[in-house]
């Protein structure tokens, strides 16, 4: 049987798609690149955002009268999913390793719905490089009143270490220069096991081989407690200078309000840490504007953490309610005023980005390709390079130019 994958969403739901590619392979099943030579269309989905799921079911809409199984997040919703396709088999995010069986569902014509209570650990799967995805874990400790992918990945499940340097090691073997650690809260890994990520860090820092570890987004709360330990573990060359710390916002009382676990000052703390001991680390974080309870006082606070903190990248949404959430049970602001309030905030960003990559012109530095015509720094950011550069392989550039996104090397032969 041919099968087509279409992923949407973050790096933990990839590193799904990777798992249900290798069941599926190990199977006997053909992985292809294009929908039409395939007999079952697999869509991997994301519930981040009402604008995800909008276009996903718009996507779904198109693929009346195909053989289609539907994973991901956005099972959530299933009665929207069923009121597009009916007959379509459901895999939720704990149960992947039933992908065989919503695809002989899907063959047969049977609306089944695969769920598990928690996630069962496998060690097949299909490998990438020179990128690597692999998730830790699945489910957080958090209750955010904004989240409704808590609701579709419910239980804290994490992998054992085992495995994971498994994974890691073979991956490695088969080309991954980078590799991703992913998760819903990278920090809550191990809690449910009587482990944490920094016994999991040890243990991938001594994996052989020429490869570097991007720790994927951990909450403030948890970054927090570990900095320390990982900034040890950071100078000991395996980790990318890169920690993503979704603050969410800059007012207290609306952090408080979202149900996070964290104050601003945690966060504020964490990241001066960091940037005291690694001063080139590159921080990510997240913001959401137009939170119900959000004033335009709580947002104006937003806009000078920012303007302080001058993080590196910023993944800013507009707050969408979603179903069965807290915060959806709230009285919403008007839309014209999240919308201002994102304009204002995107601007500020943007400024603040271009700034910090700007401060990288003209120096010479080492780059991994990851793809054709992009890759990373040891600081991860992220560079667009000129030429012909293979994948895998650690180059010297000149940077020329940048902007809020990336840095921009110069030709070649002007390369140094």
């Amino acid at each position: 049987m041919k099968i087509y994958f279409e992923t949407y969403g973050c790096t933990l739901n990839r590193a799904d798609t990777d798992i249900m590619k290798g069941l599926l392979s190990e199977s006997g099943h053909e992985i292809v690149e294009d929908e039409n030579k395939a007999d079952v269309l697999i869509i991997n989905t994301c519930t981040v955002k009402g604008a995800t799921e909008n276009k996903i079911i718009e996507r779904l809409k198109t693929l009346d009268g195909k053989r289609v199984v539907v994973a991901g997040c956005l099972v959530i919703n299933r009665k929207r999913i069923r009121f597009v396709l009916p007959g379509a088999p459901l895999v939720w995010p704990s149960a992947v390793s039933k992908i065989n069986d919503a695809v002989d569902a899907a063959v047969q014509g049977l609306p089944a719905e695969f769920n598990e209570p928690k996630r069962k650990e496998s060690g097949i799967r299909a490998y990438t490089a020179p990128i690597f995805r692999v998730p830790i874990s699945e489910g957080c400790t958090g209750n955010c009143h904004f989240c409704q992918t808590k609701l579709a990945r419910p239980v804290l499940a994490s992998y054992s270490e085992k495995l994971i340097a498994e994974w890691i090691s073979k991956g490695v073997e088969k080309g991954a220069k980078e590799i991703q650690l992913t998760s819903m809260d990278t920090g809550a890994y191990g809690i449910d096991r009587g482990t944490n990520l920094i016994d999991l860090l040890k243990c991938i820092n001594g994996i052989d081989g020429d490869f570097l570890v991007r720790i994927g987004m951990i909450n403030p709360e948890h970054a927090f407690k570990m900095k320390e330990d990982i900034a040890e573990i950071m100078e000991k060359g395996k980790l990318f200078r890169f920690m993503h710390i979704p603050v969410q916002s800059g007012s207290e009382k609306v952090c408080g309000e979202m149900g996070r676990k964290h104050t601003v000052k945690d966060f504020t703390d964490t990241v001066s840490y960091f940037r005291s001991r690694f001063p080139d680390i590159t921080i990510s974080t997240d913001i959401i504007v137009g939170y119900p309870t959000e004033t335009e006082e709580n947002f104006q606070e937003t806009v000078k953490l920012l303007e302080t903190v001058k993080p590196d990248v910023v993944n800013l949404s507009k707050f969408t309610p979603r179903a069965g959430t807290k915060a959806a049970e709230m009285k919403q602001l008007a839309s014209g005023t999240t919308k201002e309030r994102s304009r204002k905030a995107s601007e500020t960003v943007k400024k603040i980005c271009s700034e910090n990559n700007r401060k990288y012109t003209g120096k010479t530095m080492d780059v991994l390709v990851t793809e054709k015509g992009k890759g990373r720094t040891g600081n991860y950011k992220q560079v667009a390079l000129k030429g012909d550069s293979e994948p895998g392989k650690w180059i010297k550039v000149k940077i020329k130019d940048a902007n809020h996104g990336s840095l921009f090397s110069s030709a070649p032969e002007d390369q140094g």
